[in-house]
């Protein structure tokens, strides 16, 4: 589903490789990349969940993991 909104960002192996900028928060960045912030119901960093304002450094790795509907 998210893939959709950066596929111009995405590398071969489905991944987007970024250089972020001092300060920088998760929202920040997929704002940047295109990805619907409504979409997203959880981001990840190195494993562990975090706020869409947790701030990133160089070297972390982001998942963003879409809203799922059921029914």
């Amino acid at each position: 589903l998210l893939k959709s909104f950066c596929r111009e960002h995405l590398n071969g192996e489905e991944i987007i490789e970024l250089n972020v900028k001092e300060g920088q928060t998760i929202e920040a960045v997929c704002l940047q990349i295109g990805l619907p912030l409504n979409l997203i119901s959880l981001f990840v960093v190195n494993e562990k969940p975090k706020p869409k304002d947790y701030v990133l450094i160089n070297g972390d790795k982001v998942k963003c993991i879409a809203i799922i509907g059921g029914g």
